[in-house]
């Protein structure tokens, strides 16, 4: 009765800690979870779901079913693959915390933001526009 329940999510977490040099209290704050949790997941007694699992993806890089896939199977989709350019640690804590919000409040950020960055683009326009009168 020592059987691992989830030895291929227990897999999974020790790959992605190995891959990045982190211990389990690394990954532990990166998710804003416990040690205890994450022990757990390393373990193979516990897996993420739900907005666990979107911050383990959302921090790692990797996709929410590739942390229930056989390390050991030949996968060729290369949608699996893992990304080729890795989040800093702002773009991961954007993104950890986005994944946390409510689908409408994400969609009013998204809005909120693209206009925010229009207005950037004006005065941006307006500066130079300023600028090259100035010089004449």
């Amino acid at each position: 009765m020592n059987e691992i329940p989830f030895p291929i999510f227990a897999k999974r977490i020790q790959e992605v800690m190995t891959e990045n040099g982190w211990s389990k209290s690394d990954l532990a704050k990166k998710v804003m979870l416990s040690h205890t949790a994450v022990q757990n997941w390393a373990k193979g007694k516990n897996v993420a779901s739900g907005d666990r699992l979107k911050r383990l993806a959302a921090v790692t890089g990797k996709p929410e079913h590739w942390f229930f896939m056989d390390p050991d199977q030949d996968v060729e989709d290369s949608s699996l693959a893992p990304p080729t350019s890795k989040l800093d640690e702002k773009e991961q804590a954007l993104l950890s915390l986005f994944n946390q919000l409510p689908e409408a409040e994400k969609l009013r950020l998204i809005l909120h933001t693209k206009t925010v960055l229009h207005e950037i683009e004006l005065l941006k326009s307006d500066v130079f526009d300023i600028i090259n009168s100035s010089k004449q």
